[in-house]
């Protein structure tokens, strides 16, 4: 019962043992404790000089040589109760070290974007739900789409990944979100580009073949770029979301 008591407040095997020992022993110098525990007299000298700084061992002299010892054992009562009070005033601080922290969170550095990586059909499922939850949570009434339009990436279309396209702007248009999109359109390469809201228009965009979408969400860009393999990347950036934005408002159309 003594063990566990004694390394439930911290202590090790050693230094419960070492405790025990010398209570048992009396005052005794290290190197007769050492022996009797059947320890290394150095250990057992740290352990004690241990101790001693937590005021569970003193220290005294006889004939010059260095003595250890307990007093009684009252002074186990005695160290649990200033623990119990310096963990109680501890406690009592955590509120106003809580605040302290809170505004050192908010003086760090908060440039380097957050990136999440989605593969495959289902990643992209995936990225189309957390483009709807953001915009619903974060209440816009409108996100903005860049979209390469090109006849060479309609060529080869996936059905699975069109369908996943037509349920997000569906959902979008059912939440009442415009999808503002800017749209890339050439032959084999984007040769201009061109503005629109309707959907009907939207919902033709290609899904396949190296078509490039780019989601821009409030302060969060997400890209997508269809494959075999389709794959994503979600950047949580206010820089680089405010300089989308500014290259979007400057944008000169040629139709």
């Amino acid at each position: 019962m003594f063990e566990q008591f004694f390394t439930e407040l911290g202590f090790s095997q050693a230094e419960t043992k070492v405790f025990k020992g010398l209570y048992t022993l009396g005052t005794k110098p290290a190197s007769t404790l050492a022996k009797y525990l059947g320890m290394e007299r150095t250990s057992v000298y740290k352990i004690l000089q241990r101790l001693v700084h937590e005021n569970l061992v003193f220290e005294t002299y006889k004939g010059g040589i260095k003595h250890f010892f307990i007093p009684n054992t009252e002074i186990l009562q005695e160290y649990t109760q200033h623990k119990i009070e310096k963990y109680e005033k501890v406690q009592k601080d955590y509120q106003t070290i809580k605040r302290e922290l809170q505004e050192l969170g908010k003086k760090k550095d908060t440039s380097i974007p957050k990136i999440t990586l989605f593969d495959s059909a289902q990643g992209i499922k995936n990225m189309y739900e957390d483009i709807v939850t953001t915009t619903l949570k974060k209440q816009y009434i409108s996100i903005r789409l860049f979209a390469s339009n090109t006849v060479d990436s309609q060529v080869s279309i996936s059905d699975e990944m069109k369908s996943a396209s037509l349920d997000l702007f569906q959902k979008l248009a059912s939440a009442k979100v415009q999808l503002e999109t800017f749209l890339g359109n050439g032959i084999m390469l984007m040769e201009n580009i061109s503005k629109t809201f309707d959907i009907n228009a939207i919902e033709k965009l290609p899904a396949s073949n190296s078509a490039v979408n780019i989601y821009l969400v409030g302060d969060i860009i997400y890209i997508i770029i269809f494959k075999d393999t389709p794959f994503g990347i979600k950047i949580e950036s206010e820089d680089l979301a405010y300089t989308l934005h500014f290259l979007f408002d400057k944008i000169e159309f040629k139709n």
